[in-house]
């Protein structure tokens, strides 16, 4: 069974809005508190927390070594604690930008109509819901893969893009066909060797995407 994936809202400028020092801190607390057994393993990731407490989290995209070895972990926290909202809040909760959620299947489904309808400045956005997104490699598409690519986010300026450029390349709902009669086509060529429904994925999206726009917010997806 694929993976569910969740949409919050986020601070416009993206990842480095929601590594605040009050939930940094939290984190923290939270490894520390799970393994205080294991510290010594963890000591460069506590390092990692505590150099962005101090410097901010934009700070991300401009580590010293050996901090940015890290980044995948620190990553996996976070999104550890923004899902599991079964557990015991650890920090701050972030508000749901819609309350549907896509499975990772419907996502990776979409992502054949969005290359088949779609320029590539939109590809790009649309592969960090499948492939993951890791400050500073943002260039790097497959090299990103991972077994659980937990986290990936889009500012508001890559909010109002998606959202114009989904508009322009796509029908509506149900189906949000490609506009493109040829695109149409090869999207569903694509499509034939993944699971999913796309549709599905552009409902959840589209929604988040609207919200965030009428909020001035970005976008965090989380499995």
């Amino acid at each position: 069974m694929s993976t569910p994936v969740t949409f919050f809202l986020i601070p416009a400028e993206g990842l480095a809005g929601v590594l605040t020092p009050s939930r940094l801190a939290s984190l923290r607390a939270a490894v520390v508190r799970e393994d205080p057994e294991a510290m010594e393993d963890e000591e460069v990731l506590l390092a990692l927390m505590d150099h962005l407490s101090q410097h901010g989290g934009a700070a991300l995209t401009r580590l010293p070594e050996p901090l940015g070895d890290e980044v995948l972990e620190l990553l996996d926290v976070l999104a550890e604690d923004l899902v599991h909202a079964d557990k015991e809040p650890r920090s701050e909760r972030l508000e749901q930008a819609t309350s549907q959620r896509p499975d990772a299947d419907d996502l990776q489904a979409a992502e054949a109509v969005v290359s088949a309808a779609c320029p590539d400045t939109l590809r790009r956005l649309w592969r960090h819901t499948v492939w993951g997104r890791v400050p500073p490699q943002e260039g790097a598409t497959d090299d990103l893969r991972r077994i659980n690519p937990n986290l990936g986010y889009w500012t508001n300026a890559e909010v109002r893009q998606l959202r114009d450029g989904l508009r322009e390349h796509l029908d509506g709902a149900p189906s949000y066909q490609p506009v493109s009669g040829w695109a149409r086509f090869t999207s569903r060529l694509r499509r034939l060797t993944r699971r999913g429904d796309p549709a599905r994925a552009f409902d959840a999206v589209t929604q988040a995407l609207e919200k965030a726009s009428r909020q001035g917010a970005g976008l965090l997806f989380a499995r």
